[in-house]
């Protein structure tokens, strides 16, 4: 089976190519860092670095993923944000983290639509689509995205699973990077490799709703239901 997953160079998308490799799939990666980058220990799989805030890249690395054929199943995981206020951020950076978050991923999924066919559609949104004081911009990007998403699931249907899965906040240090001082809630964090198999189990089963939310409980049965991916 061969897989696409973009935010491959670290944190969530990195622990599903773990994975998926580990478990002799095909995949194909993407990630915002160059190959010299990559952590050491990075699985043995075609990977190409791009900048999903520009548009060509984009589209040249949609090429790239179906270039050599059928994708069974895609996971665009790939995302960005900044946590501060509204008053705070700038032209530039709300357009980087929409066309990242949202605009990125429509047109991933559009150009590999024909290759995608009976296969599967992971989006990774985030719990914040519900709204998040402190990054009014990054929620604003995933709820977008889950809009999208449950209505690509309806208009695909028999043809395209098609799932968007919001995962709450993983120890991926990505909220750090993203400006948010650590606290007592970090202990909270989701277990990033654990998540990520929840995430792809999401994914893969039979049934399930378009839309589904990955907590510390699901993620908790997950490892007590003994499941592996």
């Amino acid at each position: 089976m061969t897989w696409f997953v973009t935010g491959a160079s670290s944190g969530l998308g990195l622990e599903m190519v773990r994975l998926l490799v580990a478990r002799g799939a095909v995949v194909r990666a993407t990630g915002r860092r160059a190959p010299d980058q990559l952590p050491a220990d990075f699985p043995d799989c075609p990977y190409l670095p791009c900048d999903l805030s520009d548009p060509r890249a984009v589209a040249e690395l949609a090429d790239w993923a179906t270039g050599q054929g059928r994708v069974q199943a895609a996971v665009l995981n790939a995302g960005a944000g900044y946590f501060r206020p509204l008053a705070r951020e700038t032209p530039e950076d709300i357009a980087r983290v929409l066309a990242i978050n949202l605009e990125a991923n429509i047109t991933l999924a559009h150009r590999l639509r024909p290759a995608l066919a009976g296969g599967r559609l992971g989006l990774v949104g985030s719990v914040a689509q519900k709204g998040a004081a402190g990054m009014p911009v990054y929620a604003a990007s995933k709820a977008a995205l889950d809009g999208f998403g449950r209505a690509l699931a309806e208009e695909w249907r028999g043809a395209v699973t098609v799932r968007v899965l919001h995962p709450g906040p993983v120890a991926t240090g990505m909220a750090t990077r993203a400006g948010r001082t650590p606290d007592f809630a970090d202990r909270l964090f989701l277990p990033p490799r654990r998540t990520a198999a929840a995430l792809l189990h999401a994914l893969e089963a039979r049934r399930g709703a378009d839309r589904q939310t990955v907590s510390f409980l699901r993620v908790g049965l997950h490892r007590l239901g003994g499941r592996t991916v």
